[in-house]
């Protein structure tokens, strides 16, 4: 499997965005949008836990 690096300045970002896709799916009236901006959403969380484990298991240098 490939590794990519994010930086903690990334994954703040990231949860960010995440807090910005959570609003927007919540205010959505369009059901099936609603819906995958969720999944959206679910995928995002998944890469910034992934993130923060990662960073917090790092070795240091």
């Amino acid at each position: 499997m490939a590794s990519i690096e994010i930086s903690p300045v990334e994954v703040l970002a990231l949860k960010k965005l995440a807090l910005i896709n959570g609003a927007l799916a919540q205010s959505l009236a369009n059901q099936t949008a609603k819906r995958e901006q969720t999944a959206l959403l679910r995928v995002l969380m998944d890469v910034v836990g992934r993130a923060d484990v990662a960073d917090q298991t790092k070795e240091p240098a």
